[in-house]
C-alpha cells in the first residue's frame, strides 16, 4: 500500500511541475519522426508513464531485496537505485531535436521523482523496521 502512495505522489508531483513549467513557456518538443526534423509537444499521458514504471519497479526492487535479507536490503537498495537515476539521465539527454532546457527539465523531473520514490521507500523502511512485529509478520509495501 506504501508504494501506491508514493507512485501517485511522484506522478503528482512531475505532472504539477509539467504543467507549471508549460504554463511558463516550455514546449517539451520531442522528436515525432527519426529524421528529427518533426517535433510534438510531449503529451501529459508520456509523463504519467514514465513515473510510474519506474516507481512501481523500485516497489519490487524494495521488495526482492527485503524479502532476501531484510537487514541488508536498504543499502543494496539505494546503491542500485541511484545507479538507475544515473542512467536515466541518458534519456532526456540524449533526446534529438529537443532544446537543452528540455532536457534540463526533464532531468529534474527524474530528480524530483527519484526523490520521492527512493525517499519514500527509506521512510517506509525505517517505519516498517521499528515497529514491533515480529520478523516474519513485517508487512511488504505492496
Amino acid at each position: 500500500m506504501a508504494s501506491f502512495f508514493i507512485s501517485v505522489l511522484a506522478v503528482l508531483v512531475n505532472l504539477l511541475f509539467f504543467a507549471i513549467t508549460q504554463a511558463l513557456g516550455e514546449g517539451y518538443l520531442i522528436p515525432l519522426t527519426e529524421t528529427y526534423r518533426e517535433t510534438i509537444a510531449m503529451p501529459t499521458f508520456m509523463v504519467m508513464i514514465a513515473t510510474l514504471v519506474p516507481s512501481i519497479l523500485a516497489a519490487m526492487l524494495y521488495d526482492f531485496l527485503y524479502k532476501k535479507n531484510p537487514k541488508a536490503s536498504i543499502q543494496s537498495f539505494v546503491s542500485i537505485s541511484l545507479t538507475a537515476l544515473v542512467i536515466s539521465f541518458g534519456g532526456p539527454m540524449d533526446l534529438p531535436g529537443a532544446g537543452f532546457q528540455t532536457k534540463l527539465l526533464l532531468s529534474g523531473m527524474h530528480l524530483m521523482a527519484a526523490f520521492i520514490i527512493i525517499g519514500g521507500l527509506l521512510i517506509y523502511h525505517r517505519i516498517n523496521s521499528k515497529s514491533p512485529q515480529k520478523e516474519g509478520n513485517k508487512k511488504i509495501p505492496y
